[in-house]
């Protein structure tokens, strides 16, 4: 596809679709040295206003992907589908993960044994957070996590089914009531001693805050830190360090509010 993205970090950015069945419907943009020995963790992503535009995020997927992740955005480069339901489409993101697993197995494959299918991580933006929520029971997920989402109400059947670390990227000032639901997924799910759970709140910050910013702003910074913790074992200030202790540049600004809970 002719698509020139990038981000900040190592691997040069390449973004396709394929027609097969499970992921016609997204969009895939994954570092272009795939097969030269290191195997990328897969991140599935829900877009804002139940978008099925794959480029709705363009920035943020692209610099994921720049710092070695296989990312599959929800939707396709045309983005003329319907709209999907509010409160749905978890089993989409999950039918991605279902195809690039396959995907890793065949060696007739452009992907073959190219993935390390056993770290993988959802989030999304509003609407598609709720798409990433609806991931969060299944038992290959390694993490997930919203941005400026979270549910309507208290739902303790959801929150018992969460398994895996949990982060909840919000602003104060969200016009959409997301700061109220990520607030109140978080008091919920950090009741469970056993789950690992982090909120950022930027004071000021609208919906969305700052993902549309190049390299997907400091929403997205969060977000790659998060990953490369939990997906990549990264303890340095490129992951943990980034967001806990005396590394982490947003626990000593004063223009964010930092809450986490169970952390190892």
């Amino acid at each position: 596809m002719n698509r020139n993205v990038s981000g900040t970090g190592p691997h040069q950015v390449i973004v396709e679709t394929n027609s097969d069945p499970g992921i016609r419907e997204g969009t895939i943009f994954r570092p272009a040295d795939l097969g030269e020995g290191e195997r990328y963790p897969i991140f599935v992503w829900g877009q804002g206003g139940c978008s099925r535009d794959g480029f709705a995020a363009e920035a943020a997927m692209a610099q994921i992907a720049s710092h070695g992740y296989f990312v599959i955005a929800d939707g396709d480069p045309q983005g003329n589908q319907p709209n999907r339901q509010l409160g749905g489409g978890g089993d989409v993101l999950l039918r991605y993960v279902d195809w690039i697993q396959e995907e890793n197995d065949k060696p007739c494959s452009a992907y073959y044994q190219a993935i390390d299918t056993e770290k993988v991580a959802a989030n999304g933006f509003s609407c598609g957070g709720l798409m990433a929520a609806g991931t969060a029971a299944d038992p290959r997920m390694t993490t997930w996590g919203h941005t400026s989402s979270g549910s309507f109400s208290v739902d303790q059947n959801f929150y018992n089914s969460i398994h895996t670390p949990v982060l909840i990227i919000t602003g104060t000032a969200d016009s959409l009531g997301a700061n109220e639901n990520g607030q109140r997924d978080y008091d919920n799910i950090s009741k469970r001693s056993e789950i690992p759970i982090m909120m950022f709140a930027k004071i000021g910050a609208d919906h969305g805050g700052d993902l549309w910013a190049q390299n997907g702003g400091h929403f997205t910074r969060i977000s790659l830190a998060w990953l490369n913790w939990w997906l990549k074992g990264d303890m340095t200030a490129t992951g943990k360090g980034m967001l806990v202790g005396g590394s982490c540049p947003y626990c000593t600004d004063n223009t964010w509010i930092v809450s986490s809970a169970n952390l190892p």
